[in-house]
Formats: structure tokens, sequence, C-alpha cells
């Protein structure tokens, strides 16, 4: 009998490891083991999670072997979910199975060779107490991944919502540290920390990645591939596909303690292909406000082979920014390899700008720093309308050779803006003498300079006045860049096509596939008013904080009971009002939602865009205590696109003797 068992058994388990594809379902319910069900599961099976369930831990993916992917996904029918190809947005979030991090380590993680798992319909959700780890982790580093066999691989993330705690941030979305790996159709936000946070960040993964349709926020970067010397003897991240996603940092965070860099790093990465996106709202503060870096960083001083080169960076809008490109030859702290194969090309630049900049913290608004003698250069078929005294700035920088000139550099068929400098090469001069200087047998043609004068620069380009220029567009103030039937630069480029952006090929990129762009919302918390101090960022009619926190001017603010926690602002008089400084995508007309309390019927207010009223008197009603929140909204709210200065104006004092409570407001 026992022989007979043992034979039995074995014959069932070779059964189970050859089921084949879509073979098994197994159902996890709420309070149910994930782990023991990931464990169970073999290559083709569905783990199905019960919609609205919350799976606390630090669940991880072993290695299965196959080439069927094992899915882990909500109960929802797709039905009532997002279809394939479409962004997953936090409106969904009661129809996903929750997957939250405990206070040791990830929410979800790879365990070594990991292979054929599909993470769909899913949300993950921090810890508050854990908000310095990964949310989720691809791949490994140190000694537990330090060779190729190690690299989980063919992995995929679709359309899940990963965010860190509104008021507490997190560190990492998904740490990005394996091979052929997906991340599409997702929704990543509030990924922030006074350390260095990322939306995705990898540096120890080979590729290739595809990072496809989604919304992602991240306060240092948003996306990065370097930042730390990979563990795996010369990987170089290969292969690596950005395309279409929306990538933003909330201009709430200007005025909050967040470590903010720029949105897109390569410090370690060849064959990068990033096209079709969307990449806004990058200021100075922790760096210059650039938002894209090519800059190879042999981090730790462990990595002699790090590299950036071949890229191509195409079809993409970049607005409200405090620079466009930065890009260095060489790490010049540390050995490296020599950048080079940059194609910029058919990208459109707006709101470039030294609006971008803080107090103590001047915006450039450059479109490009290139320094340290980068190789193989292109610039061609842009548009760029920045505001900063030069368009390219070329320096010398550090280069392991002292040569620092940039050979093969093209600049061709760009719309460019002149300024005070136009192409300056650093204690050379600008237009042909820093280009001879700095880029030695140089193609620039074809460029129509804003504003530049013609005896400055290379001939067979175009000089118009900076009013010419700024005329030839349909309309600047609503970011419509087309050229009008009669400019110049209309068949002038040397294809013969447009000079600056081909928008039949940019609207091709970035609706290849139908994808919902975010609407233009910010959620505020009305105790983050801008800084300038009595007059400027808030007018206050008594003195001292009475609440005693978070700021330390005259401002009364105290801690919320409410969902979130935070602060708010308290003991509000008539005739005091507070500034916050927004961007918007786009101009529309939008909801405004406020988060108010009173023990007692309420004051009056009324809130100003740019010094207009908007709203007229709104009221605060009597919630039933100062902790009470309700939320009261005013529709048909017009706002323009780009910066906005929102005023929140007290006018009159309620039976309370004062107008009300205010923990936050969004524009929706």
């Amino acid at each position: 009998m026992r022989r007979t068992s043992s034979v039995v058994l074995c014959l069932a388990a070779a059964l189970l490891a050859e089921r084949p594809s879509g073979a098994a379902t197994i159902t996890v319910n709420s309070g149910g083991d994930l782990q023991a069900a990931i464990r169970a599961a073999v290559p083709g099976d569905t783990i199905v999670l019960q919609a609205g369930a919350t799976f606390t831990g630090n669940y991880e993916l072993p290695a299965k072997g196959g080439t069927s992917y094992i899915t882990i996904r909500s109960s929802t029918p797709d039905a009532s979910l997002p279809p394939a190809g479409t962004r997953m947005t936090p409106n969904y979030a009661p129809l996903l199975a929750r997957i939250r991090s405990d206070a040791n380590g990830p929410a979800m993680r790879t365990t070594a060779g990991a292979s054929y798992w599909r993470l769909l319909f899913l949300e993950f959700a921090p810890r508050v107490s854990n908000g310095a780890a990964n949310l989720v982790e691809l791949g490994a580093t140190g000694t537990s991944q330090n060779t190729m066999a190690a690299v989980p691989h063919h992995l995929v993330m679709d359309r899940c919502y990963l965010h860190g705690d509104p008021t507490y941030g997190q560190r990492r979305g998904v740490a990005l540290n394996s091979g052929d790996t997906d991340v599409i159709n997702s929704y990543f936000a509030d990924f922030k920390s006074a350390n260095e946070a990322q939306a995705i960040g990898s540096w120890n993964g080979p590729g290739p990645f595809l990072i496809e349709n989604n919304y992602l926020e991240g306060a240092g970067e948003n996306i990065m591939f370097g930042g730390a010397d990979p563990s795996i003897p010369n990987l170089v991240a290969t292969g690596i596909t950005i395309r279409r996603n929306y990538i933003t940092k909330p201009t709430s965070w200007i005025m909050q303690s967040w470590t903010v860099k720029n949105l897109v790093e390569f410090k370690n990465a060849q064959n990068v292909v990033v096209e079709g996106n969307v990449i806004e709202n990058s200021w100075v503060a922790a760096q210059q406000g650039y938002a894209v870096l090519f800059t190879p960083r042999n981090q730790d001083g462990t990595a002699p082979w790090t590299i950036v080169r071949n890229v191509v960076f195409r079809n993409n809008i970049v607005r409200h920014v405090a620079g466009g490109f930065s890009i260095s030859g060489y790490d010049d702290g540390r050995p490296s390899q020599q950048t080079s194969d940059i194609t910029i090309s058919n990208n459109l630049f707006y709101d470039v700008s030294t609006a971008w900049s803080i107090p103590n913290g001047a915006a450039a608004a450059r479109f490009a720093i290139i320094g340290g003698g980068p190789r193989n250069v292109t610039i061609d078929h842009n548009t760029v309308d920045n505001n900063g005294s030069a368009t390219i700035l070329i320096y010398g920088g550090y280069t392991p050779t002292s040569t620092v000139q940039i050979y093969g550099f093209q600049l061709t068929n760009n719309l460019l803006r002149d300024n005070a400098y136009g192409v300056f090469g650093d204690a050379v001069g600008e237009g042909s003498a820093g280009l001879r200087f700095y880029t030695p047998n140089a193609i620039v043609a074809r460029n129509a300079f804003g504003g530049a004068a013609a005896t400055q620069y290379p001939t067979g380009n175009d000089f118009p006045t900076m009013a010419q220029w700024q005329a030839d567009f349909v309309n600047i103030g609503a970011a419509n860049y087309h050229l009008v039937a009669t400019s110049l630069s209309k068949n002038a480029s040397t294809d013969a096509k447009d000079i600056g952006v081909d928008f039949t090929a940019l609207d091709a990129a970035l609706n290849a596939t139908p994808a919902p762009t975010p609407a233009p919302t910010f959620t505020v918390q009305f105790e983050n008013y801008d800084t300038g101090g009595e007059g400027v960022g808030y007018h206050d009619t008594t003195p001292g904080n009475k609440g005693g926190l978070y700021r330390s001017d005259n401002v009364d603010i105290a801690a919320a009971n409410d969902t979130g926690g935070g602060y708010y602002l308290g003991w509000v008089k008539a005739g005091e009002w507070v500034n916050y400084t927004i961007s918007a995508a786009t101009a529309g007309t939008f909801t405004i939602d406020l988060r108010v309390a009173s023990n007692g019927a309420g004051g009056t207010f009324h809130i100003e865009v740019n010094g207009v009223d908007k709203t007229g008197p709104l009221t605060i009603p009597n919630t039933g205590g100062w902790q009470a929140w309700t939320t009261i909204s005013k529709r048909g709210v017009a706002l323009g696109a780009g910066k906005q200065v929102i005023r929140v104006v007290m006018d009159t004092n309620g039976a309370t003797g004062g107008v009300g409570n205010f923990n936050w407001f969004a524009i929706r």
C-alpha cells in the first residue's frame, strides 16, 4: 500500500507540473493565505483575489519554470475594468484587490530566477512605517543577484494602481531589476521622500524593458536607470522603451519638503527609445530642474563600464520645466565610458521658463546644457519656446582625455529662440565662435533662430525677429505651436518639411493606441500656501501661529483628524487670504472641491484666479464640530493652461466669530 500511494502521488505531482495553460483557477478570499496560493500555483494558473479585500504581507513570487504565465488578479470581471491598452486610474480602486506591505519590506518581490508572472488589476499600497522601502521589487541587488542566472524575467505588471501614502510618501514604486519586463497601463502616485524617490528605478536589471501608457509621479526622478552600481559585472540596462506615459510631478510638491530633482534620468543605459510621452513639471530644488538627463554615473566607483548611448528621444511634449536636457560626456567624479549617439528629434518644448525658480534658486530655462564632450549628438526638428538667457549652452566639463569637443554634432531644422545668447560656447562666445570651438565640423542648418543676428551664426539658417518668430505660431497662449500658413518656415527644412515639429508624427506617437490623459487635477493642502511671507503668500490679521505646527509665520495651523491626517488652517478670520501657485496642463472648466469644518454656522469666502473672482461667495456650513469634516464643491470654474495663482479670500465671519477650518482643496 505504501509503495502504491507513493507511485500515485508521484504521478499526480508530475501531471500537476505539466498542467496546461489556464488549467486551474485558485481563489483567495479576504483573510485567505495568498502566499500559500502562490506556492501552489503552476505555470498557466490564475490566482483570483477577492476584489476590495486587503492582503497584508511581503509576498514572494518564486521560480516555477515553464513558459506559461501565472496571473494574479482581482476577482472583478474584465467588463467592469479598463480594457487592454487602457490606463488604470484610482477611480477603479474599489474594484481591485489590495496588496499592502507590512513593516518588513516590499508588498511583493520576486525570488532568484522567477519568471512568467503577470500582475493584473491589483492595488499596491504602503505601510506608513515602511515608507523607505520599495513597494514592489522585480529582481534584487547584492549577493542575491550578482549573476545573470539569478535575474527574474518575463514579468508583466498591467493595469495596476501603485501609490505611496499621501502624507508620508514612499521611496519607490517598482525597483525594476529584472529582465524582459513590461510595466504597462498602470498608475503610480505619491512616490516622494525627503530622500530620493522614484516611481520606477532600475540599476541591476539587464532588460529589455517596456514602460508604456502609465501615469507616473516621482519626486526625485519619475524614471531613473542607474543611480547605484549594478551587482552584476558589466551590466548595462539594454533595450528600454518608454512610450506614451504621462510623467509628472504635482506642483503642490513645490511647497513641501520632498527631494525633487528631475523627470527622466539615464545614468547607465543603452539602446533606448523615449517616444510619445507627456513630460511635465520640474523646478529648481535639489537640482536645477532639467527635465531629462543623459549623464553617465559610476555611482559607487565599482562600475567603470557605465555608459549612456544609443538613445532616441522623439515625438514627446515637454512642458512647465526649469530646463530641457542636461547631457554629460563622462562621469565627472569616477571612471566611465563616453556618452554617444544621442538623437533628440521632433519634440515640442514649451514653458521652459525662469518662472520655475524657487527663492535662492534661479531656473536657467535652457533647452539644453551639454558638456564633457559626448559624441554624435543630433538635435533635429524640435520646437522650443524658452525664456532663459541661453537656449543651448555648451561647456568644457570633465573628460579623461581633456578633449571637450563634441564630434558628430548636428543642429538642424529647429525653431529656437536666441534670447540673450542663443547657442553659446562657454568662455568662447555665441553662435559660430562657440560652435567652431566646441563642435568641430558640425552641421548647423535650416534652423530659425528667433531674434538672433545672422552675422553671429553659420549661413543656411533663418533669423526672424523675435516678434516674427512668435507670430509664426497659431496661438502661443494656448500652446498651439502649429505654424500659420504664411510662415516662411513652412516646407523650408533640409527634408522639405516644416522647420520645427512635424505635428502629424507627434500626434501619431502620442495617440498610437487610445489612452486617457489624466485631467489636470490638483489636490492642495491648505497649509502649503506660497512662500514669501505676509502680503505675498498670505495675509493674516493676528500675530503668531495659534496651532503652533508645521510653519513658523502668522498663519494658524493645527493637526487634522480627517482621513489622511496632515494639518488644517484654523482660527480663520474675515479679511485674511492665502495664495497657491499651481500649473494646469490644459485650459478647461473644472470643479473645485474644498474640505472644511465648522462648529456652528460658518462664514463666507471666495476664490480668485490670477486676481479674478471665479466663484462668488461660498459658505461653510455647520458641520457639527471643528474637526467634523465635509466637502463642498463649486462647479464651472474656468482655468487657463500653465501657471495660475489661486487666492482663497475670507469675506465674512459666521456665528462662531470666524470663517471656519480649511483642510485641502482639489481641482478636477
